[in-house]
C-alpha cells in the first residue's frame, strides 16, 4: 500500500486504519458474494408485481429518501475527515435470530375475473403463516436470506408489496360487496376480519422483524460508508501519486535530454582522447621495438660473457692441471738428481776398481773385466747425458707452459676489456639512438608544420646540382618518413576500428535508452487515460453504492497498474541514476585521462629508464636462472668427477694394497738375500782370517798390524746389525716404518762396507809392499846360492795368492750387487713414500673439495627450496588474484546485466515500491551522489536526504587485488647466493614474441 500524501488525523493511527480497512474490505467482499443472487430475484419480483407505493406501513421504518439523506451526511463527514472510526468486529456480525420474511405473491390469490375467492384468501393466509413457521424452524437459511435482503432496495420492495396487498384487499371489499348477497358479505366480513387480524399480527411481527433488520442494516450501512470513505481517500491518494509521477516523468525526460547532450559531448571528448592515446601508443610501440633490439643485443653480449666465463673456468682448470704436472716434473727432477748422484757414486766405484785392476798384473780376466767396466762407464755416461737432456726438455716445457699461461691470461684480459668497451659503446649507441628518435620526432613535427604551412620561395643561392642532390636526399628521407607515417596510420586505423566498435556499443546502449524513454512516454499516456477514467468515475455516493463491485474491480486494476508504474518508475530511476553514475565516472575517467596525458608526456622519458630497469631485472632473472642451470650442471659434472675420483681412489687403494703386498714379498726376499749375503760375508771373513793367518806366517813383521786388523774385523762383525722381519706388517704405517729402518740399516751397512773396502785396499797394498822385498831378497839369495827356496813353498804361496785374489774379487762383486740391491730397495721405498704422500694429499684435496661441494649443494638445495616456495606462493597469489578478478568481472557483468535488463524490460515488478515522499525528494535533488563501480551496495537508488560529504566505501575485492599486486611487486628478500632476490615469474610469449601485462 502507498502512504497518503497528507498525514492522518491524530485520533487514528495508521496501523489501526489499515487493519480496519482490511476488515471492511473482507466484509464488503462477503456481502457482494451473498448479495449477487438475491438482487436478481428482487428485481424479478418487482417486475411481476408492478406496484410502486411511496409510503411504508410502519412508523419506525425509514423511507429511501431518508436513507439517502443519511448517506449524504455520512459521506460529507468522511470527505472532511478522510476516515471514520470503525466499530469493533463484534458489532459487524449479524444476529442469527433475524430473518427477512418472504414476500407473498398477489397474482396467485386473485381470480381470473379479478375477484378473490374465500378459498383463495384462506390459503394465502395459511401460506404466509406456514412460511413464517418454516422460517422460524429453518434458522440458518433465514439468516442468510435476511442478510441478502438487508439493503435499501429490499426494504423498498417489501413496503411496496405490503401496501399493494392492503390496497387490493380494500378495493375488493368496496367494489364487490354491493353485488354479492348478505351471506356472502357476512362471510367475507368474517374472512376480512380474520384476515385483518392476521394481517395486523403479521404486521406487528413484520414490524418487529423490520426493526431488527433495520438495526443490522444500519450497522452494515455504517460499514459500507466506512469502506466508501476509505476508497475515496485512496482515490485522492492515487490522484496525488499520479500527479507526482507525471512531474517525475517530465523531470526524467528533461534529464534524459541533458544526458543525451552530455553523451554526445563525452563521445567527442572520448574520440579526441582516443586520438591522443593512439599517438602515444605508436610512440610507445616504437620505444618498445627499440628496447627489444637493445635487449636482444644485451642477451647476445650476456651469452658471450657466459661463454667467456666458461672459457676462463676451463683455463683455470687447465692451469691447475699444469701446476700439478709441474709439481710432478719437479719431483721427477729430484728423483733424477738422486739417480745422478747414484751414478756418480757408481762411477767413483768403477774408477777405484780400475785403479785396483791397473795396479795388479794384467790377465785376460782382468782385461775382460776392464772392458766390461769401460762399457758400463760409457753406458752410464750415455744414460747421464739422456737424463740431462730430459731435464733440459722439462725445463723448456715448464717455461713454455708458463709463457702460454701468461699469454692466455693477457688474451682473456684483453677480451674482457673489449667486452666492457662494447658494453660502453652499446650504451652510447642506445643514448644516441634515443636522441635520434627525439630528433626524428622533432623533424616529423617540423615536417608536418611545413606541410601545413608551405615555406616561402627563397632566391636560389646554391648551384642547381647541389640543390638537386639535396632535394633527392630530402625526397628519400620524406619517403622513409611517409612509410613510417603510413605504418602509424595503419596502427591508428586499427585503434580507430576498436574505438568505432566501442562507439557502436554505446550507440546501441543509447538506442535501448531511447526505447525505454518511448515506453515511458507510452506509459505516461496510459496514466493520463487512467486519470481521466478516475475523474469520470467520481460520481455521487448513491452511484458509488450501486457500483461498489465495479469500483473494487477498478481499484484492483488500478493497484496493479500503479504497482507496475511504480516498478517502472523505480527501474527507470535506477537506470537513469546508473547512467548518470556511469557518465560521471566517464567524466572522471576523461579528466583522469587528461591528467594522465600530461603525466604520460612526462613519463615518456622515464619509460625508457623503467624499461632499462625492467630489462636489467629480466637479465638478472635470466642470469640467476643461467647460474642456477650452470650450477646444476656443474653439480652434475662435479658429482660425476667425484664418482670418477672415488673410482680412481679405490683403484689406487687397490694398487697400494697390491704394492704393499709386493713390497712385503720384496722385503722378505731382500731380508733373505741380506741373510744370505751376511752368511757369505761371514764365510768371506773366515777365509780372510785364514788368508791373513797364512800371510802372517809369511810376513812376520806385520804381526802387530794383522792382529789389529783381525780385531777390527771381529768388532765390525760383532757390530753388524741383524735384520729380522716383523710379524705384524698388515698396516701401511708398519710397512713404511720397516722400510725406513731397512733403509737406515742398509745405509749403515753401505758405510761399513765402504770402510771395509778401504781397509782391504790398504791391506792389499801393505801385502804387496811386504811381498815385493821378500821376493827381491829371495831372488838375490837364489842368484848366488841357486835353489835356496824350496819350490813347494813357492807354489803354495802362489796358490794362496790366487785364491785370495779370486775370493777378493768375488767379495767385491757380491758387495757391488748388494749395494745395487740396497739402492733399488731405497728407490722403491722413496717411490712408496712419495706415492703415500701424494695419496694423502689427494685424500685431503678430495675431502676439501667434497666439503666445498657439500656446502654448495646445501646452498643450492636451500636456494631451490626457496625458489620452489616462492613459486608456490606466487601460484597461490596468482590463483587468488584470478579468483578476485573473476569475482570483479562477474559483479560487473551482473551490474551491466541488471542495467540492460532494466533498460530493455521496464515492466518488471519488484516486491516493494518507493514512497511518494522519497520520490519527490529524489526528484528535488539537482545532483546525485557519486558511486564507485566497484561498490555493489551503491547501485541502489540514493536516499532523498543524503549527506553532501559522504564518500562511498571501497570494494574489498579491489583492495585485496591491490594488496596482492603490491605483494607480488615487492617480494620478501631472502639471504641467499645473491643480494638481489630472485622471484620466479612465469610467463608465455605470444606469436609475435611479445608479453602483454594487463593491470586490472
Amino acid at each position: 500500500m502507498w502512504p497518503p500524501l497528507t498525514p492522518p488525523r491524530p485520533g487514528m493511527s495508521e496501523e489501526t486504519r489499515q487493519s480496519k480497512l482490511a476488515a471492511a474490505k473482507k466484509k464488503l467482499r462477503e456481502y457482494q458474494q451473498k448479495n449477487s443472487p438475491g438482487v436478481g430475484a428482487k428485481k424479478k419480483r418487482k417486475i411481476k408485481n408492478g406496484s410502486s407505493p411511496e409510503t411504508t406501513t410502519s412508523k419506525d421504518c425509514h423511507s429511501p429518501e431518508d436513507i439517502q439523506d443519511i448517506l449524504k451526511v455520512l459521506v460529507s463527514d468522511l470527505n472532511r475527515s478522510n476516515g471514520v472510526a470503525l466499530p469493533p468486529l463484534d458489532k459487524w456480525k449479524a444476529p442469527k435470530d433475524r430473518a427477512a420474511p418472504a414476500a407473498p405473491t398477489v397474482d396467485d390469490t386473485v381470480s381470473p375475473g379479478g375477484v378473490p375467492s374465500p378459498c383463495a384468501s384462506l390459503p394465502r393466509v395459511t401460506s404466509m403463516t406456514s412460511n413464517q413457521n418454516h422460517d422460524a424452524e429453518n434458522g440458518p437459511i433465514l439468516i442468510d436470506e435476511s442478510k441478502c435482503l438487508s439493503s435499501t432496495e429490499s426494504l423498498r420492495q417489501l413496503s411496496q408489496q405490503l401496501n399493494g396487498l392492503v390496497s387490493e384487499s380494500s378495493s375488493y371489499i368496496n367494489g364487490e360487496g354491493l353485488a354479492s348477497s348478505a351471506n356472502i358479505k357476512d362471510l367475507e366480513k368474517q374472512q376480512n376480519q380474520e384476515t385483518l387480524d392476521q394481517l395486523e399480527k403479521e404486521k406487528k411481527e413484520f414490524e418487529q422483524k423490520l426493526a431488527k433488520e433495520q438495526g443490522s442494516l444500519r450497522e452494515q450501512l455504517q460499514v459500507h460508508i466506512q469502506t466508501i470513505g476509505i476508497l475515496v481517500s485512496e482515490k485522492t491518494e492515487l490522484q496525488t501519486a499520479l500527479v507526482h509521477t507525471q512531474q517525475a516523468a517530465r523531470q526524467k525526460a528533461g534529464e534524459s535530454e541533458d544526458l543525451a547532450s552530455r553523451l554526445q559531448s563525452s563521445r567527442q571528448r572520448v574520440s579526441e582522447l582516443e586520438r591522443t592515446l593512439s599517438a602515444v601508443s605508436t610512440q610507445q610501440k616504437q620505444v618498445d621495438r627499440h628496447n627489444k633490439d637493445l635487449t636482444k643485443e644485451r642477451d647476445t653480449l650476456k651469452l658471450e660473457l657466459y661463454k667467456n666465463n666458461k672459457n676462463n673456468e676451463d683455463l683455470k682448470q687447465q692451469n691447475s692441471e699444469l701446476e700439478e704436472k709441474l709439481q710432478v716434473m719437479v719431483r721427477e727432477k729430484a728423483a733424477m738428481q738422486l739417480g745422478m748422484e747414484e751414478l756418480q757414486k757408481k762411477l767413483e766405484m768403477s774408477e777405484l776398481l780400475l785403479q785396483q785392476f791397473s795396479s795388479q798384473s794384467k790377465s785376460p780376466d782382468n782385461s775382460q773385466e776392464l772392458h766390461q767396466a769401460l762399457e758400463e762407464r760409457t753406458q752410464l755416461e750415455a744414460h747421464v747425458g739422456e737424463l740431462r737432456d730430459l731435464l733440459k726438455q722439462l725445463q723448456l716445457e715448464r717455461d713454455q707452459y708458463a709463457e702460454t699461461l701468461k699469454e692466455e691470461n693477457a688474451i682473456w684480459q684483453q677480451k674482457m676489456q673489449q667486452m666492457s668497451e662494447q658494453m660502453h659503446r652499446l650504451r652510447e649507441e642506445k643514448e644516441h639512438s634515443m636522441s635520434q628518435v627525439q630528433e626524428l620526432e622533432a623533424n616529423l613535427a617540423e615536417l608536418k608544420n611545413q606541410i601545413v604551412v608551405p615555406p616561402a620561395q627563397e632566391p636560389p643561392a646554391r648551384p642547381l646540382e647541389e640543390e638537386q642532390q639535396r632535394l633527392h636526399a630530402e625526397t628519400e628521407q620524406l619517403q622513409k618518413e611517409l612509410e613510417s607515417l603510413a605504418e602509424q596510420v595503419q596502427a591508428q586505423v586499427k585503434d580507430n576500428e576498436g574505438l568505432s566498435r566501442l562507439n557502436r556499443e554505446q550507440e546501441q546502449r543509447l538506442l535501448e535508452l531511447e526505447r525505454a524513454a518511448e515506453c515511458w512516454g507510452e506509459h505516461a499516456e496510459e496514466r493520463k487515460q487512467i486519470l481521466e477514467s478516475m475523474q469520470s468515475d467520481r460520481t455521487t455516493i448513491s452511484r458509488a453504492l450501486s457500483q461498489n463491485r465495479e469500483l473494487k474491480e477498478q481499484l484492483v486494476e488500478l493497484q496493479n497498474g500503479f504497482v507496475k508504474l511504480s516498478n517502472e518508475n523505480m527501474e527507470i530511476t535506477t537506470a537513469l541514476q546508473s547512467e548518470q553514475h556511469v557518465k560521471k565516472e566517464l567524466a572522471k575517467k576523461l579528466g583522469q585521462l587528461q591528467e594522465k596525458l600530461g603525466e604520460l608526456k612526462e613519463m615518456v622519458e622515464l619509460k625508457s629508464q623503467e624499461a632499462q630497469n625492467l630489462q636489467q631485472q629480466r637479465d638478472q632473472y635470466m642470469s640467476h636462472l643461467q647460474q642456477y642451470m650452470a650450477a646444476y650442471q656443474q653439480l652434475a659434472s662435479d658429482k660425476e668427477l667425484l664418482h670418477k675420483q672415488v673410482l680412481l681412489q679405490t683403484q689406487l687403494m687397490d694398487r697400494l694394497q697390491h704394492e704393499e703386498v709386493q713390497g712385503k714379498v720384496a722385503a722378505e726376499k731382500a731380508l733373505q738375500e741380506l741373510q744370505e749375503t751376511q752368511g757369505r760375508l761371514e764365510s768371506a771373513t773366515q777365509q780372510n782370517q785364514q788368508l791373513q793367518a797364512q800371510l802372517s806366517l809369511m810376513a812376520m813383521p806385520g804381526d802387530g798390524e794383522g792382529d789389529g786388523l783381525d780385531s777390527e774385523e771381529k768388532e765390525e762383525e760383532a757390530a753388524q746389525p741383524k735384520l729380522s722381519m716383523p710379524e705384524n706388517l698388515e698396516s701401511r704405517e708398519a710397512v713404511v716404518a720397516f722400510f725406513n729402518s731397512a733403509l737406515a740399516s742398509a745405509e749403515e751397512e753401505q758405510a761399513r762396507l765402504r770402510g771395509q773396502l778401504k781397509k782391504q785396499k790398504l791391506r792389499c797394498q801393505r801385502l804387496a809392499h811386504l811381498v815385493a822385498p821378500g821376493q827381491q831378497v829371495q831372488e838375490e839369495a837364489a842368484a848366488p846360492s841357486g835353489d835356496s827356496v824350496p819350490g813347494e813353498t813357492h807354489q803354495a804361496l802362489q796358490v794362496a795368492m790366487d785364491k785370495l785374489q779370486g775370493r777378493f774379487l768375488e767379495l767385491m762383486q757380491e758387495k757391488v750387487e748388494l749395494k745395487e740391491r740396497v739402492e733399488e730397495l731405497e728407490h722403491c721405498c722413496i717411490q712408496l713414500s712419495g706415492e703415500t704422500d701424494t695419496i694423502g694429499e689427494y685424500i685431503a684435496l678430495y675431502q676439501n673439495q667434497r666439503a666445498v661441494l657439500k656446502e654448495r649443494h646445501r646452498e643450492k638445495e636451500e636456494y631451490i627450496s626457496r625458489l620452489a616456495q616462492d613459486k608456490e606462493n606466487m601460484k597461490m597469489k596468482l590463483l587468488e588474484l584470478q579468483k578476485l578478478v573473476l569475482c570483479l568481472v562477474s559483479e560487473r557483468n551482473e551490474r551491466q546485466g541488471k542495467l540492460l535488463a532494466t533498460a530493455q524490460d521496464p515492466a518488471a515488478e519488484p516486491a516493494t515500491a518507493p514512497p511518494a515522499q522519497e520520490l519527490g525528494a529524489a526528484n528535488d535533488q539537482g545532483d546525485l551522489r557519486e558511486v564507485s563501480l566497484a561498490d555493489n551496495d551503491n547501485v541502489a537508488p540514493p536516499q532523498g536526504e543524503a549527506l553532501p560529504g559522504h564518500s562511498a566505501p571501497e570494494n574489498p575485492t579491489a583492495q585485496q587485488i591491490m594488496q596482492l599486486l603490491q605483494e607480488m611487486q615487492n617480494p620478501q628478500p631472502y639471504p641467499g647466493l645473491s643480494k638481489n632476490p630472485c622471484v620466479p615469474f612465469f610467463y608465455r610469449a605470444d606469436d609475435n614474441d611479445e608479453v602483454k601485462i594487463l593491470v586490472i
